[in-house]
């Protein structure tokens, strides 16, 4: 726990004045107007300097119905504000807006000035470069990337289900487990999984590291990559201590020709492989389970009717009809 050494700032969100908490690291150091932690004071830094060339709060953005933006997940916190400046729209892997950043076929390619993804990418199932080639396309040339996720200054990232192919969770006792049928069709089955927002909610799919994420944004298309790792005490953005997990800034390269976004990994020897002792010694990596009880869980399994985890298109139909259904209960 850390504290920096003044005891208020502005909050560039809100624009209101916060007295310093006790507690500052990246999730926290509330602003006790709006709620704003460090990481998002940081998005909003990057992003008006993106826009205007110097540091001003979101509630200062002058606005501009031509500039065309999206988010992955936003926090309403700056998402409300974005949509009111912005022909913005914030996409969910769960809900209406539909997207899943691996899949884009119905969406546009060249289409948006700004994509904003924060603490989305490290829960994307592998290969983890899809994400990132799918970006490209969607943004305009010199279109602004502005990314956060996670990660280490491990020389490599950790991949935590590498053979990740088709998925599903089973309970077990009080655990959560994950099963996966590899696309060589053996099974494999996972305990111990790292989940973001609670037990059950968003499952962590990889730690990220720093040397991988810039090669990636780099071979991906992306020029005038930066990171955001100063602190800004007018704001409140109190992280040069935490020496990872920045803000990241990365310019689409209309000129490059990204990998293709399919199942093969292109870089694959940015990862660790399973026989790592370095994943041993982490305190929240998942753990393969193996022998008697992975065959008792995996025959359990097999016994029940069960279907990979399910598409966006099968989530969209199910809430489309579901909503279908209620609507027309209500009108009669």
């Amino acid at each position: 726990m850390t504290r920096p050494d003044y005891d208020q700032f502005t909050c560039n969100l809100c624009g209101q004045e916060s007295p310093v908490a006790q507690d500052f690291e990246r999730e926290t150091g509330l602003c006790s107007h709006c709620g704003s932690n460090v990481r998002f004071r940081a998005l909003i830094l990057a992003l008006s300097e993106h826009l205007y060339s110097q540091p001003i709060p979101l509630s200062h953005f002058t606005p501009d119905r031509q500039f065309k933006a999206m988010g992955l997940s936003d926090a309403s916190l700056y998402a409300d504000k974005l949509a009111s400046l912005f022909d913005y729209t914030n996409f969910f892997f769960h809900t209406e807006p539909f997207l899943d950043i691996r899949n884009i076929d119905h969406l546009a390619s060249d289409t948006y000035d700004l994509l904003i993804t924060s603490d989305v990418f490290e829960h994307v199932p592998p290969p983890r470069h899809v994400a990132f080639v799918n970006s490209w396309h969607l943004l305009k040339p010199d279109g602004l990337l502005l990314l956060t996720v996670p990660y280490s200054t491990l020389p490599k990232t950790i991949e935590h289900f590498p053979g990740l192919h088709e998925f599903e969770f089973i309970q077990d006792g009080n655990s959560i487990l994950l099963i996966n049928r590899r696309i060589d069709q053996t099974v494999e089955v996972y305990d111990k999984l790292t989940w973001h927002g609670g037990v059950g909610s968003t499952l962590e799919m990889r730690i990220f590291s720093e040397t991988d994420l810039l090669y990636i944004l780099s071979d991906t298309g992306f020029k005038d990559i930066k990171i955001w790792n100063e602190d800004v005490p007018l704001y409140g953005i109190h992280q040069a201590h935490l020496n990872c997990s920045y803000v990241i800034t990365a310019i689409k390269d209309a000129s490059a020709t990204p990998p293709t976004a399919d199942q093969y990994d292109p870089y694959i020897d940015y990862v660790y492989s399973q026989e790592t002792a370095v994943l041993h010694s982490l305190p929240h990596t998942p753990v393969r389970v193996t022998g008697a009880p992975a065959k008792r869980i995996i025959a359990q399994w097999q016994n029940y009717s069960h279907k990979p985890a399910p598409s966006i298109l099968g989530r969209a139909y199910r809430y489309i009809k579901s909503k279908f259904q209620n609507d027309n209960s209500n009108s009669a």
